[in-house]
């Protein structure tokens, strides 16, 4: 237990956590260093993209006018992490790394400046068209509430520009007995949705950066320019860490299709579709390219030129396989920060820990495994204790028969039978313990139960597929406050945190 009402565990009981991320972690930095690189030069921002930035900053609900100009004079740290833009704001580690970045902000020697980079040209509408609620009806049938649209699967159209369906708005107000907020309007487009959202939660001291922003595409034309003219030699360069990951032992975070190289870069066309861009492809105009896993850090750190970067374990994956290409493209890397990994649940929940003695790196197990281990423990331990107890006691009397019997020989027939009641006693004794137990096991079953469903809901870690939206609707600042306060990023362990 760290603070009152929160939990530290080691980030190797998180399911499915990146054994790469836990091995750097740990110190293993032959594939991407832990300690930040030299202060690069002086800052050149286009004043045409500064503001741009101010522009769609102020018109989602954010006065950044002032951090950006100082930012620009590289008066500050630049921190960054991204997301792809979600319905009603995604699942809870999206704002699990913008706590962390304002965790960071905060904690900062010298004043910083944090951007939060809108992944706007995605083209997986199932992953931005859907959300998971926690499920709190009594009694419970599933854990969670899938709300979700659907579009043809051979469509390729950017999801930051397509309007959020009128279903899931429907289907979400209805759900969560709200009514209709601004952000979720009539005709807008996800990335206004997403980070009308933001600004409304947050307020201000952050900025967001919209990647289809032409005047932000139109900058990074030399990167792309860069791309186009060394294309063998990035592939050359990628599929080189890629084979050196997998000696190593590790599974590279981005494979290149069957029998295809990686892919770089896409074509965003008159219909707002990406199209794959091959080798000898010509750019004619920047501000409709689109970047690829691949590419997408470079033109982040080509652009933002940022101090720290804060990504989840997939993304700090992607840094130590595209690490070769900074050097390569002369595109200066930030040093790579963990995002916090934390879950959250009301104090009722949390207390179940302490209240049914259940470790919290137990909560990903099934509530049957929970209750039959501490049923088998305590059975155990109540009989050992008994016997312990019984023979010890039994040894006490024959110390007394051992030192009356030359004075009186009757003793010994009393103490034969107070042996026997003993025994008796104890065999009774531990019998109603067990029974005890037996009807608080009941109980911690139905703890375990809930803890899993709120922390491992249908199998799933809850930071990766629930929706915060929910608890800061519920929580209001108390939940931004206290998330901020408590998760601590590019650490090897994650925080159980209570409302």
């Amino acid at each position: 237990m760290s603070e009152p009402g929160c939990h530290r565990v080691p980030l190797e009981h998180y399911p499915g956590m990146n054994r790469f991320v836990l091995d750097w972690l740990a110190g293993d930095v032959r594939f991407l260093p832990r300690v930040a690189p030299p202060p690069s030069a002086a800052r050149s921002i286009d004043s045409t993209l500064l503001d741009a930035l101010i522009a769609s900053n102020r018109r989602w609900g954010i006065d950044a006018a002032d951090d950006l100009r100082r930012w620009a004079a590289g008066e500050t740290t630049t921190i960054v992490a991204g997301q792809q833009v979600g319905f009603a704001g995604g699942p809870l580690y999206t704002f699990a790394k913008i706590a962390s970045l304002l965790k960071m902000k905060r904690d900062s020697a010298k004043p910083a400046t944090i951007f939060f980079w809108l992944a706007t040209e995605d083209h997986d509408f199932a992953e931005a068209a859907s959300i998971a609620l926690p499920n709190r009806e009594e009694p419970r049938q599933r854990d969670l509430i899938h709300l979700r649209a659907t579009r043809h699967s051979d469509s390729r159209e950017v999801v930051g520009r397509l309007p959020v369906p009128e279903s899931l708005i429907e289907e979400l107000t209805k759900t969560l007995g709200i009514s209709r907020p601004k952000w979720l309007r009539p005709g807008i487009t996800f990335a206004d949705s997403f980070a009308e959202l933001l600004a409304s939660t947050f307020g201000s001291g952050f900025i967001l950066v919209d990647s289809l922003l032409p005047e932000l595409r139109r900058a990074g034309a030399p990167l792309f320019n860069s791309i186009v003219s060394r294309w063998d030699e990035i592939e050359s360069a990628i599929a080189n860490r890629s084979a050196e990951l997998e000696r190593a032992g590790y599974t590279p975070q981005i494979v290149p299709r069957p029998g295809e190289s990686y892919t770089l870069l896409y074509n965003i066309n008159a219909n707002g579709e990406r199209e794959l861009l091959h080798a000898g492809s010509l750019v004619a105009d920047p501000a409709s390219i689109s970047t690829s896993a691949v590419t997408r850090p470079l033109l982040q750190d080509f652009i933002l030129q940022p101090d720290v970067f804060v990504g989840g374990p997939s993304e700090v994956a992607y840094y130590a396989q595209v690490a070769p290409l900074h050097s390569l493209l002369n595109v200066p890397m930030p040093r790579v920060a963990l995002r916090a990994h934390v879950l959250v649940a009301p104090k009722k929940i949390v207390r179940y820990f302490s209240r049914f003695d259940i470790p919290p790196d137990e909560v990903f197990e099934s509530p049957e495994e929970i209750a039959a281990a501490h049923a088998e423990r305590g059975v155990t331990e109540v009989q050992r204790v008994a016997n312990e107890a019984e023979e010890q006691l039994k040894q006490h009397i024959e110390k007394i028969r051992d030192l009356s019997l030359p004075a009186d020989h009757a003793v010994a027939r009393s103490i034969n039978r107070s042996v026997g009641h003993i025994e008796y006693h104890f065999k009774k004794l531990t019998e109603r313990a067990i029974r005890g137990l037996v009807r608080k096991d009941k109980d911690r079953f139905h703890a375990a139960r809930e803890l899993a469903s709120t922390f491992y809901p249908d199998q799933h870690v809850q930071d990766r597929i629930v929706a915060w939206f929910p608890w800061w609707y519920e929580y209001g600042n108390h939940f931004i406050d206290r998330l901020v306060s408590e998760v601590e990023p590019d650490t090897s362990t994650f925080k159980i945190v209570s409302l």
